[in-house]
This record gives C-alpha cells, structure tokens and sequence, in this order.
C-alpha cells in the first residue's frame, strides 16, 4: 500500500495500524522517524516527557476520547500530523539547512555551558518533552520546528496588514528607544549619576540625535545599537513603569525620565505607524510572535488549510474527527 501511495505527487496517510488488537499511526513520508521498542513487552509509538506511549493506550485514546481536547493520543497525533504537513509544504533548502545547523550547535554550546557533565541529560528531557527520544533527535527537532514556523510566516506575511489591524489598534504597538543610568539606589543618585543624566538632557536639548547619545552615555545592552529595544506593545515583558511611559508617549519624543528598579532612563517612541511598523523587517520576528499571541490557534488552522490543499486523506473518520476536535477546525 505504501510503495502505491508514493506514486502519487503527495499522499499523507495517517493511517491506524492493528497489531494483536493494538493501533498506531504513521504517515509514509515519515514512517521510519517514529520511535520503535517495547518496553514490559508492548510497543512503545512514542515518549513525552519521560512517559512512555504504549500503541494499545493510544489507540484507546484515540478511539474512547474523540471529543477531548486533552487526549493525550489526540495530541500526539496532532504532533505528528502537524510535522508531516510541515515537512511536505516547506521544501529543505539551504538556507533553511544553515539554520538547522545553526540552531543544534547553539543549543549543544549552550546546554554544555550550564549544565556541564549533565548537560545530555538534560537536553534529553526537553527533546522528550516534545515527543522526541535521543539526543540524536535534536536536528529532526529544529527541522520540524523551523519548516512549521516557515510555514506559518509565509501565511501571517501574506496576510499582514489584516493580521496586524487589530493588534496595532489594540495595543499600541511601536517602537521604542532607551538611555539607561544604571543606579545602585535609583531613589538615591550618586553625584556622579545625577551627572551623567545632566549630560544626557543637554546633549539631547542641543540636537544631538539620540541614538548618538545612546552610544556614548547609555549603561544598558543596547547602547551600541542607539538605545534601540524594537517593538513594543501592551504584551511586552517590560518593567510596567518603563511600558507605561513607552506606551503613552507620542512619536519623536522623548520623555522625562523614568525610574525603575534598574536605574533611570529615558525613552524615545521611534514609529508608530501600522504601515511603517509592517515594513521594518527588523522587527518582523516581533511581529509574527504578536500575532502568535493575539491568534492563538491561527497557527493550527493554517496547517489545516496546507493539509486540505496537499489533499491529505484519512483512513478513519474517527482520526479526522479527533484531529478537527482538538485543532477547533470547525468546517
């Protein structure tokens, strides 16, 4: 049946396997990915952290919990279509190579770096968090990961000026600027600070462009790049007396400065308009993680919608069923 399907453009086949009274699926472009041992004599289709999923728990769960959202055999299945989808619509090039490899280097440096001799064990739970089960599994994660983001952003591209009406309404986005004196005792300035932010205000009161004064006067990270933070709105994570200011400040202003637990600061609004905003491709990344946030299961909709256009078929009614259910696809 397999080697039928693949004489097809694209087939994805999520199919349910009996094996002694026990299911699993696979889809063919994907088959010898899925995990396979046993573990007190049954198979094991999957691990999520830490668990094991044994092929008769799943099919029970797929087939006794069609109309739960929280099945975990739903969202497993929902993991592996979602992947299959993704890694049919989103062709490898290399690019997207470069940022796999990319990615898995950054993250072994990074764990051996804080984790040390342990840092395998701990990188094994978080692949295993997310359905994987070696440390081997860390490139299949990321190419998973960045063909479905690819996937996605390709949609909230095409889609951008509606995407981001609301949001842009809504929560004021922008970008914004700052200078940083660092302070021990913001409530207290040294001498020595309240100089330095003397400085600042007659550097800025003689015209000197911010971003200038950012880079010789600023404390913070971002001094080398003008002060510059990119996109703000009312999600941002930032300290709620330092959003606040951003937030009520028009654009090209700078305001008064504002104290916070870090020091005092002042706070340049660079652009707030929608079209502007939509067209900075240095803040796009910000852009896509806003509409994540405002549309949470827009994401699931456009793998949906890819799968429907790569005519992805089904070989129970009940999969399907149990997928549109947990996907809130309602066609």
């Amino acid at each position: 049946m397999i080697d039928k399907l693949k004489e097809n453009w694209f087939v994805v086949l999520v199919a349910v396997l009996l094996f002694t009274a026990c299911g699993y699926f696979v889809y063919d472009m994907n088959k010898d990915k899925l995990p396979g041992k046993k573990a007190d004599g049954k198979d094991v289709v999957a691990e999520l952290a830490g668990t094991n999923i044994f092929a008769d728990d799943l099919y029970d769960d797929l087939y006794g919990a069609v109309d739960s959202e929280s099945s975990l055999g739903t969202s497993m299945l929902y993991m592996y279509f979602e992947r299959a989808v993704a890694d049919e619509a989103v062709p490898m090039t290399s690019e997207l190579k470069s940022q796999i490899s990319a990615q898995v280097s950054g993250v072994r440096q990074n764990y051996q770096a804080y984790y040390g001799d342990q840092w395998e064990t701990y990188l094994l739970q978080g692949l295993q968090a997310s359905g994987y089960t070696s440390i081997d599994d860390l490139e299949a994660y990321f190419t998973h990961y960045l063909k479905l983001q690819t996937l996605k952003h390709e949609n909230y591209d095409a889609n951008l000026d509606s995407l981001f009406s609301k949001i842009h309404e809504e929560k004021k986005s922008r970008t914004v600027s700052h200078i940083l004196v660092k302070m021990t005792d913001p409530d207290n300035p040294t001498e020595e600070e309240q100089k330095k932010m003397d400085d600042i205000d007659a550097a800025l009161a003689s015209g000197t462009d911010f971003a200038e004064v950012a880079k010789q006067y600023s404390d913070d990270s971002t001094a080398s790049a003008g002060g510059a933070l990119g996109y703000v709105d009312s999600d941002t994570s930032f300290v709620t007396a330092f959003k606040e200011a951003a937030l009520s400040q028009e654009k090209g202003t700078v305001g008064d400065w504002v104290q916070t637990e870090y020091g005092r600061h002042k706070i340049l609004v660079t652009e707030t308009d929608k079209a502007a905003l939509e067209a900075d491709e240095s803040i796009r990344e910000s852009l896509y993680t806003a509409i994540d946030s405002y549309y949470p299961e827009m994401g699931a909709k456009i793998v949906w919608d890819k799968a429907q256009e790569l005519n992805v078929t089904f070989s129970d009614p009940k999969i399907e069923e149990a997928l549109k259910a947990y996907m809130n696809i309602t066609e």
